[in-house]
């Protein structure tokens, strides 16, 4: 058992975290917590890789869909491991698959790197298809597993100073 079982639907918050806003079905992955129980096994450095990547590319393409706070990890805690730091930065990534969309916490690569968690096979597949996070083909790529519909992310516009008292968005 984990926090949230992988493959469920998922529903964290509103916006693009709740499921009626997606045509596809919308799957929890990765979501861990001591003292539930993981699979475990060896997944490829190219998906460790991918999935920093993938965590970088949302962070900057999509920052107001992290959440504040920091977490640790209870599974370095409980076995008494060194926090890994900067990885709680509370990211949330989006992997479009096959008529499905997957979401997972940003310290999914920690989980697979440090714990040896095994992602379910499609996920792992799914991650490795998925283009750069804030490319348009990833919004493409989401577009479709979305059967087509628009994905309920935005791409984020920062403020721009205009020198008078308005704002707008650039971009």
């Amino acid at each position: 058992m984990v926090l949230v079982a992988d493959l469920t639907v998922f529903r964290y918050h509103n916006g693009p975290f709740d499921p009626q806003n997606w045509a596809a079905p919308l799957q929890a992955v990765g979501w861990l917590e001591h003292p539930h129980q993981f699979a475990t096994g060896n997944v490829g450095t190219a998906v460790i890789s991918k999935l920093k990547a993938m965590v970088e590319q949302t962070r900057s393409t999509y920052p107001q869909n992290n959440f504040r706070g920091v977490k640790s990890c209870s599974l370095c805690i409980a076995a008494n491991l060194p926090d890994p730091g900067p990885i709680w930065l509370q990211e949330n990534i989006f992997v479009p698959g096959v008529v499905v969309v997957y979401v997972s916490p940003g310290g999914i690569p920690h989980y697979v790197e440090t714990h040896l968690y095994l992602p379910p096979v499609d996920f792992l597949e799914a991650v490795s298809k998925c283009p750069n996070c804030g490319s348009n083909e990833y919004r493409e790529a989401l577009r479709s597993a979305n059967r087509g519909n628009e994905p309920p992310l935005e791409v984020f516009k920062p403020y721009v100073f205009t020198g008078s008292k308005n704002r707008e968005r650039k971009g």
